[in-house]
């Protein structure tokens, strides 16, 4: 079975590190489809208010291209992550013990859900159920956006996968008219919209139906600018809202050939609106299928597929 995490509503992490002597061998990179995969889950709309509706579809992947019709088993995670875990849900989901699991949806790659009433309590800033003769618990931290997720779990075949869906939660901090701001100038999140995939050999344009078998290719792909979206955060030092920007990342992901990157994007203080990654074409003519998923920092999520031709 082959378990991935689709978590990414944080900005962008870096992670730099130098290996004297032999450089071990981490296997094929993420970027590389060499198996059944589900690559990304959009929902619309990506951010909802405890009972709310809302619709997921899964992007499932294999190395002959995506998957038209894939058979998927959806369910919400109604346990809350212990705070001694060290993972961004808890291991009853993962194993979906305990009765942690509430199928919603099955038998197909999209499906709908009403997020739970207790959302803002189980993952949110609410205060959480209190167990009998256990002490209170303290409420979930928001992520560097503000932002408190549901997650969600789906299974396509051996691929299992995590998501999470942004719930709208009060904020807590900072007194009651911190929080009343808040609920009048805060706006949900909306998904990004991905513009068209080009390409270029050698600083020239190339056609995706004709690129050249082991030479060097530059991607550039890019997204609407008025998707992206600004929104307050309680700021803890200064205890009041300030407004932050969303920060924009592409993941590649191709069934061949090797990217420069794995991820590449523009930061939150970044006004541009697309990014370039370096992708060798293998030696090899034949197909080669391509995907690109977008990620703005509150968790929303546009993604495509392409297929290329090496010639």
């Amino acid at each position: 079975m082959v378990t991935r995490a689709l978590f990414s509503p944080l900005a962008f992490l870096a992670i730099a590190f130098a290996v004297a002597g032999c450089k071990p061998d981490f296997g094929n990179p993420a970027s590389l489809v060499t198996e059944r995969r589900i690559l990304a889950v959009k929902a619309e709309p990506p951010e909802v208010r405890a009972g709310d509706t809302a619709t997921f579809r899964a992007l499932v992947v294999s190395p002959d291209g995506t998957e038209a019709s894939p058979a998927v088993d959806w369910s919400l995670c109604v346990a809350p992550k212990p705070l001694d875990e060290n993972n961004i849900v808890t291991s009853a989901c993962v194993d979906g013990s305990n009765d942690s699991l509430q199928g919603f949806g099955s038998a197909t790659n999209d499906a709908t859900a009403t997020v739970p009433l207790k959302a803002c309590s189980l993952f949110g800033s609410d205060p959480p159920p209190q167990a009998a003769g256990q002490p209170a618990l303290r409420p979930r931290d928001p992520d560097v956006t503000g932002g408190y997720y549901q997650p969600l779990k789906l299974v396509a075949g051996d691929a299992t996968a995590f998501a999470l869906e942004r719930i709208t939660c009060s904020v807590t901090s900072g007194g009651a008219a911190i929080s009343i701001e808040y609920a009048m100038t805060y706006k949900a999140n909306q998904n990004p919209a991905l513009t068209p995939l080009s390409a270029t050999v050698d600083g020239a344009a190339a056609d995706l139906g004709a690129l050249p078998a082991g030479r060097d290719v530059d991607f550039d792909i890019g997204w609407d600018a008025a998707k992206v979206e600004s929104f307050p955060v309680f700021d803890l030092v200064s205890q009041t809202l300030v407004t932050k920007r969303e920060a924009m990342r592409v993941s590649w992901f191709a069934s061949s050939g090797s990217f420069l990157h794995e991820v590449t994007g523009r930061d939150d203080k970044d006004m541009a609106t697309d990014t370039t990654n370096r992708w060798t074409a293998p030696k090899t003519p034949g197909p080669v299928h391509l995907w690109a998923v977008l990620r703005d920092s509150r968790g929303g999520i546009d993604y495509a597929s392409y297929d290329l031709t090496i010639r």
